[in-house]
């Protein structure tokens, strides 16, 4: 389940970072864009009785109309499908971008409830102005957990930091998918990944 708390969080992260850096400072430096979207993220869960309840339709609800339209979430999919999104139509690459919100939202929306314990902390970062990618480390501390560590890859995108990977527990989320995407490409195309992706979504929400 720590696990699955850490993915879930770090998602909702992830997918929050524009939308905070818009409300509150374009030019928050990376760490502090970590820190502050971070804890806002976990604030707002803890304060939604909803989302405590890690009901589907709220948590779909809340990515869907108040952290989607403001992230850039066509990087971090196209990152996931590799060479073969430059193939891919601008429909399959939509279809590919809804399917895989969905897949990653069906897999870590149980683990929301265990959001409330948490609080993130900054650990040492070394970065500099020139810098257009960089790495954060941080950490997820809780009173009742041993701190979970997470580093989150950062790229600078007309002038404002956009969280695009996570990594827990030595892995980035985004290459853990597009190694399990790449052997589905490899087999059956754009076309085999998208029917995959269908199912397995279809099959998580039938849970």
């Amino acid at each position: 389940m720590k696990k699955l708390v850490t993915l879930f969080l770090a998602f909702l992260i992830c997918l929050g970072a524009s939308f905070y850096a818009t409300a509150a400072d374009k030019n928050l430096p990376p760490d502090q864009l970590v820190f502050q979207v971070s804890n806002e993220v976990l604030d707002a869960i803890r304060k939604d009785p909803e989302l405590a309840k890690a009901d589907p339709v709220h948590i779909n609800k809340l990515v869907d109309d108040s952290i989607l339209p403001f992230t850039d979430f066509q990087t971090m999919t196209r990152m996931a499908v590799g060479p073969a999104w430059r193939k891919a139509s601008e429909e399959e690459r939509q279809e590919i971008m809804t399917l895989f919100r969905k897949l990653l939202v069906a897999v870590y929306s149980g683990a929301v409830k265990e959001a409330s314990d948490y609080r993130v902390e900054l650990r040492k970062n070394k970065f500099s102005d020139k810098d257009q990618t960089v790495i954060i480390r941080s950490s997820l501390v809780s009173k009742s957990h041993d701190p979970i560590a997470l580093d989150y890859r950062l790229l600078k995108k007309d002038g404002v930091w956009k969280i695009f990977d996570v990594n827990i527990g030595g892995v980035w989320l985004v290459e853990n998918y597009r190694s399990q995407f790449s052997s589905v490409i490899s087999n059956s195309g754009i076309k085999g990944l998208i029917e995959q992706l269908k199912d397995r979504v279809s099959k998580l929400e039938k849970k």
